[in-house]
């Protein structure tokens, strides 16, 4: 007869169980703010009348410079 040994420490089962209980905690919380899951690349589809003079490139050449801007966050 052989036994199993069980090679997961009690550190790694607390940090298992914090890590479930902080996603449970988010998606709780994520819920009762009305937050959704994206369940298709259709869900992410804005009003086309908002959407129809979007520039894609203007819009990464501006996420660019903010990435690229120096933090003033104090830390």
């Amino acid at each position: 007869m052989s036994t199993i040994v069980d090679c997961q420490t009690d550190l790694d089962r607390d940090r298992d169980r914090e890590r479930t209980q902080a996603r449970a905690e988010v998606l709780r919380r994520a819920e009762a703010q009305g937050v959704k899951p994206v369940t298709s690349i259709e869900d992410l589809a804005g009003d086309c009348e908002i959407t129809a003079d979007f520039d894609v490139n203007e819009f990464l050449r501006q996420v660019r410079e903010d990435r690229d801007r120096p933090s003033t966050r104090s830390e």
